[in-house]
């Protein structure tokens, strides 16, 4: 079983997603309707900040939902995502295969969302 949380900063234009554990293919597809609900609230341009410090590796169905998400964001503009990783790579390496070919925007990586949200401000005052 997983977790996963979605949020909105509407002032900094910024979503915010954390995915911990391993996600069941319900919480996958809730995740992602979601997630493409909410950038659906942000204007063209934003921005996210995707923790997944904890995420596990999941089965194919569920990936396909992150597939899903991944192409909904696209949809609605977003500009840039930072990705908060840990040491562990296979979970990091299997969200980064999905959907490889969906990611038109900038990818980062960052320790900390604190480095995250640095990384995604300095970006924009560039």
């Amino acid at each position: 079983m997983g977790d996963w949380n979605v949020r909105i900063d509407e002032a900094k234009n910024r979503l915010y997603l954390t995915l911990d554990g391993q996600l069941s293919v319900a919480e996958a597809e809730a995740a992602a309707d979601e997630v493409i609900e909410k950038t659906g609230l942000l204007e063209s341009g934003f921005d996210e900040v995707n923790d997944m410090r904890t995420f596990k590796t999941t089965d194919e169905a569920a990936l396909e939902h992150i597939e899903r998400g991944k192409r909904g964001i696209v949809e609605n503009g977003v500009a840039a995502v930072c990705r908060v990783v840990s040491d562990s790579a296979t979970g990091q390496m299997q969200f980064d295969r999905a959907g490889e070919g969906e990611e038109e925007y900038a990818v980062a990586k960052a320790d900390s969302v604190e480095e995250a949200e640095k990384l995604l401000d300095s970006r924009r005052s560039a």
